[in-house]
């Protein structure tokens, strides 16, 4: 297994992100966890747990984190401020654990990241030297194209060709000439660099085209986590040696300089986070330099129970796993998916949703709905989570960012209340729902809107115990098909006609105005429970 220690670990990192609190900074450590506060299991010796929800002022759940922490000879990280609190401090030292103070605006999946990323790129005890050269990636590609003697070039997963081998006489064709003008992956070449077969394996693959060089690949892997790719290109096959080791030795030695780079991008992503969360909630101060247009996707857990594998039935609604906690485990998967497929995604945030915001179709990327769509079956399978992913059309500009964020809280509203299965959808789907619950909020915001008969009956059915306000709404919903009516409340066709009639009789209601059906199904809609909850919602968060 590849360590490091936990000093080498925090110089790696910046220190602005995390910094030792208290205890070894010789601890070797080999993995890093998630550690949920709120359910403390048994964890693997030597990892990093990342306390997610740890609760400082409780003396109890700390407690309980830090002997944990001492009992794997792990490291604990916690979110602080302004250093560990004192009561924290002494705890710890009292237990002998080992502390690491993490800022909070890091998000704990950028963190999870980094850590094992840098633990997956540190040798393993007893590996043997490739025998390849050091330097920078240009240095790289020469040495890997000396030994194998084909064209060797270096692509980030943007599809970006970031370093590229320039010895004497290499095999070229169209493909080569035309990335390493462009700096880019050639448009008709795209669908031999982005297939499945390729990305989700391991080791070298043999890629074919015909009227092109054949060409050797392998993904660059840190981890689970995929930072580019490496392409060795010959003049036919009867030239590929044996050179497999070689490649995957080099991709090895890629995914550190790889991983250098991303480090120095992640202020940046870290400046767009910040970015995205102003614009969708003060838009008037929104940073212009948001990368738009570009689609925002929401993400949010399903609350129907049935669709909840990690929650038991006879769970109360306090027993059940935390939403927001359930969404950061699925942050990394996310960046993953997204920046295998040809994205960046700028991610936010906020309680129990996340936005995600994708540029409009980056070169070399697949479609914003194909990327839902295929991280949904991911997250379902890997992480037993159910999610709701809705998507908008591409905004231009931080107001119509903060207005596809209004939209998509209606829509995901929308999809929890009527029990709808967890999966991908897109806004323009649902739209006529969208405009409905915009409906609502107008009515409710605005006194001129309304006649002032909702507001009577529904008074009246709280101070009578009377069910009025249901039995209207259905009714008019219905378009006046007492039958259907009556099926959908299950009661008979009788008593529903005898409540209609008493209904206008006491409020002076006018259903054959077919103006006043309108008004007061919009009136009556807008009263009922959760009709609003989309905009309550977004108004709170």
């Amino acid at each position: 297994m590849a360590t490091m220690t936990l000093g080498s670990m925090l110089d790696a990192l910046r220190a602005d992100l995390v910094q030792l609190a208290t205890g070894d900074a010789h601890l070797p450590v080999g993995g890093v966890e998630l550690l949920d506060g709120s359910a403390l299991e048994p964890v693997a010796p030597r990892c990093l747990l990342l306390a997610l929800g740890l609760d400082l002022s409780s003396a109890g759940a700390v407690g309980q984190a830090l002997r944990l922490a001492a009992e794997t000879t792990g490291a604990l990280a916690v979110k602080c401020a302004d250093g560990l609190p004192a009561p924290v401090l002494e705890q710890a030292r009292a237990a002998g654990a080992t502390v690491v103070a993490v800022n909070p605006d890091i998000p704990w999946s950028r963190l999870y990241g980094l850590v094992s990323t840098l633990l997956a790129t540190q040798p393993t005890t007893g590996e043997p030297a490739s025998g390849l050269g050091g330097g920078d990636l240009f240095s790289l590609a020469n040495s890997v194209a000396a030994i194998c003697g084909g064209a060797v070039a270096i692509m980030d997963t943007d599809q970006t060709i970031v370093a590229y081998s320039n010895l004497p006489d290499q095999p070229i064709d169209e493909t080569r000439r035309v990335g390493i003008l462009s700096r880019q992956v050639p448009g008709h070449a795209l669908p031999h660099h982005l297939t499945d077969e390729l990305w989700r394996s391991d080791s070298v693959k043999l890629i074919r085209r015909d009227g092109y060089h054949p060409r050797l690949a392998i993904v660059i892997r840190a981890g689970d986590t995929a930072l580019g790719s490496l392409w060795a290109t010959f003049p036919d096959e009867d030239a590929i040696g044996d050179c497999e080791a070689v490649l995957a030795a080099a991709a090895k030695l890629a995914a550190l300089h790889l991983l250098t780079i991303r480090r120095h991008l992640d202020a940046d992503q870290e400046s767009r986070t910040a970015a995205l969360q102003t614009a969708l909630q003060h838009p008037g101060h929104a940073d212009r330099a948001l990368p738009l247009p570009g689609s925002l996707l929401c993400l949010a857990e399903a609350e129907d129970a049935d669709h909840r594998p990690d929650q038991r039935p006879d769970q109360r609604p306090d027993q059940r796993p935390d939403q927001r906690a359930s969404l950061l485990r699925a942050v990394g998967l996310l960046e993953l998916d997204a920046r295998s497929l040809g994205h960046e995604p700028t991610i936010s945030m906020v309680k129990d949703r996340m936005y995600v915001l994708l540029q409009a179709a980056p070169r070399g990327s697949v479609t914003v709905s194909t990327l839902a769509a295929h991280f949904h079956q991911r997250a379902t399978r890997l992480l037993h989570t159910n999610l709701l992913i809705v998507r908008s059309e591409p905004a231009e500009d931080p107001d119509g960012l903060r207005q596809a964020r209004d939209d998509l809280d209606r829509a995901i509203s929308h999809l929890r209340d009527s029990g709808a299965r967890p999966g991908s959808y897109a806004a323009r789907d649902l739209h006529a729902e969208i405009v409905r619950q915009r409906l609502f909020h107008a009515v409710r915001s605005d006194a001129m809107l309304r006649t002032g008969f909702g507001r009577v009956i529904v008074a009246h059915d709280l101070a009578h115990g009377t069910a009025y306000r249901a039995t209207l709404l259905c009714y008019l919903r219905s378009f006046g098909d007492v039958r259907a009516a009556s099926a959908e409340l299950t009661l008979h066709e009788n008593t529903v006609r005898k409540r209609i009639r008493r209904a206008q009789e006491l409020f002076g209601i006018a259903l054959d105005n077919p103006t006043h059906r309108l008004l007061l199904e919009l009136e009556l809609g807008a009263s009922a429970p959760g009709a609003g909850r989309g905009d309550v919602e977004a108004a709170e968060q």
